[in-house]
């Protein structure tokens, strides 16, 4: 459970879909009553990498529906890049892929460690992306895919596709309400997928 300074429960949707930096950031505004300085803020990170391995041996855990064979499907088609844009610091977030075993797909990306903003992080994953393709990859080909609003409207910020999927703890409604180019439930029908991406 999580508390505020007047010891109420915080509803989940505060944190939910915010980068690594700005979860540190709140944290410590809500605990200690100011931002993180520098090396507070690099003490915190060490400290939570160390200790993030352990924690991902302990919990459950489980892939989302269809998440594993849609990225085998996708690898097995040429000229299709995946990449990352997750708030995750990029350590953490290569960890928790690993994690599941879908680590291997994914070679670049935008994350956490690179901004503490989501549009800023999804435009440095495009352009680690295009610097694969010799920028040859147009804004039409792009697709963000996230369960929050913030991928969503992170992928509108930098002129891309969007495709909302419902398997996080945001309601389909609050996604819908960001108007993305498509939305899924799930992944778990890899052929309405191709559809949306074409």
């Amino acid at each position: 459970m999580t508390y505020s300074e007047q010891n109420k429960p915080l509803k989940m949707s505060v944190f939910v879909g915010r980068t690594d930096p700005e979860l540190f950031q709140k944290t410590s505004l809500i605990v200690l009553g100011h931002r993180l300085g520098e090396r507070e803020y690099a003490a915190l990170t060490e400290r939570y990498l160390s200790l993030l391995p352990q924690e991902l041996t302990n919990c459950a855990f489980r892939l989302m529906p269809g998440v594993a064979q849609l990225l085998e499907k996708l690898t097995a088609i040429e000229n299709i890049l995946l990449g990352l844009e997750t708030g995750n610091l990029e350590t953490s977030a290569y960890q928790k892929l690993k994690r599941g075993n879908i680590d291997h797909y994914f070679s670049l990306g935008g994350f956490g460690s690179d901004s503490e903003n989501r549009t800023e992080l999804v435009r440095i994953a495009i352009e680690r992306a295009r610097s694969v393709y010799d920028d040859c990859i147009p804004d039409n080909r792009i697709f963000i895919i996230g369960d929050s609003p913030h991928d969503i409207i992170a992928g509108r910020n930098v002129g891309a596709n969007t495709l909302a999927v419902g398997t996080g703890l945001v309601p389909k409604e609050k996604l819908l309400a960001e108007s993305p180019s498509y939305y899924l439930s799930d992944f778990n029908d890899i052929h309405e997928f191709m559809k949306c991406v074409g």
